[in-house]
């Protein structure tokens, strides 16, 4: 039976890929895009779990987990849209992803980089 944090994490996952799947070629989105390259280049690396970010961001995907990846994209676009705070992205995407050398440095990164919140 799967514990109460975990199924915790699975329904924030099932809300960040539904929000990514109504996504659209907004302003917001191309912000969004932009937000990725920005941390691409700047927190190389960028490595979270055994996954490298970095190279995923730029090669569409290629250098992560496919899961991992997908996952990376939907929490982080809802961190960038302020729907979940830094804590939350931090200890979901290290309990999907898992844990890693590079984890804080780049979680630290990810967040210097965040638009600031009205």
């Amino acid at each position: 039976m799967p514990s109460s944090r975990m199924l915790a994490s699975l329904v924030t996952v099932l809300l960040a890929l539904m929000g990514v799947s109504c996504a659209t070629n907004s302003p917001q989105n191309k912000d969004f895009s932009s937000f990725l390259s920005q941390i691409a280049q700047e927190c190389k690396p960028l490595i979270i779990g055994s996954d490298n970010y970095t190279q995923a961001i730029v090669f569409n995907g290629l250098g992560a987990n496919p899961d991992n990846y997908n996952n990376f994209l939907g929490k982080t676009q809802v961190l960038y849209n302020g729907g979940i705070s830094p804590d939350i992205y931090r200890s979901s995407l290290t309990a999907f992803i898992g844990a890693g050398t590079y984890n804080d440095r780049s979680f630290n990164c990810i967040f210097a980089h965040l638009p600031k919140q009205p």
